[in-house]
């Protein structure tokens, strides 16, 4: 066994449990490739391919997807908020500028490990504020809204000095976001990395990657948890040809993924 696998190993897990309750909670982002910036899907090569002309993009994509989107979602469907437009539009793949978190910290390690293993991957990890009352927002400038400028102190997402972004929950009502305990952050400017204090990135190896792999399917984290249904369940039975956990295995079981 690789003992700088094993290490990190330990580090990961003790880390996650030290820092798994009280406060304010540690957030977590896997990236299957280390090089990868913290920029949302709308600010990746945008420039370029709009020849600089960046400002419309998002609400153009946006207004487009909602007058498509409206004739077939029923009235219990059909979002409440700019912010759960993001939500559905994220969620179906189309380029907007949240960027995918977890609160579990297997999760965010799945997701560095799910492909690429020829490439070395890492798990970003930040304390920091979630918010679950994000109408209380503008998802365009990461700050309240004028109506909602003088709440509370109480409901407060904002970190001092942080204002350049926000990090929000959406209700859990899709199984998927159950499972990966889906937060995203919202940037003021999603065009640009974030900038975050306090931001630690935890480093890992391409190879180690087919071990780190069995290791969460044995804790419950495997692609039909990550994706549930049956696409999860047939990318994961597939997945047994080129990445079998062990010889002879026959029996997926599927457990609820939870630190000691």
């Amino acid at each position: 066994m690789d003992s700088s696998l094993e290490e990190f190993w330990q580090k990961y897990i003790s880390f996650a449990q030290n820092n798994n309750s009280g406060g304010p909670e540690y957030i977590y982002r896997g990236v299957s490739n280390k090089t990868h910036e913290l920029i949302p899907s709308i600010g990746r090569n945008t420039e370029e391919n709009t020849r600089g002309n960046i400002s419309t993009v998002e609400r153009d994509l946006l207004t487009e997807f909602k007058r498509l989107s409206n004739p077939i979602l029923n009235s219990n469907d059909t979002p409440n908020t700019e912010f759960d437009w993001l939500f559905l539009a994220q969620h179906y793949g189309l380029p907007t500028r949240l960027l995918d978190w977890s609160t579990n910290p297997l999760v965010a390690l799945y997701f560095a490990v799910e492909s690429n293993d020829d490439i070395d991957a890492g798990v970003y990890a930040i304390n920091h504020r979630v918010t679950d009352q994000y109408e209380l927002f503008d998802y365009k400038t990461a700050d309240y809204t004028d109506k909602h400028k003088l709440k509370s102190a109480s409901v407060i997402a904002i970190q001092p000095n942080q204002s350049n972004v926000i990090f929000v929950r959406p209700k859990y009502s899709d199984n998927r976001y159950v499972n990966q305990r889906s937060v995203f952050s919202c940037p003021k400017n999603p065009f640009k990395p974030l900038e975050l204090d306090n931001l630690q990135f935890m480093e890992l190896k391409g190879h180690w990657k087919p071990e780190l792999r069995k290791r969460l399917r044995t804790m419950g984290v495997s692609t039909s948890y990550i994706y549930p249904g049956l696409d999860g369940i047939a990318k994961e039975v597939k997945s047994f040809i080129h990445d079998p956990i062990s010889s002879g295995r026959r029996l997926v079981i599927t457990v609820e993924p939870r630190l000691q």
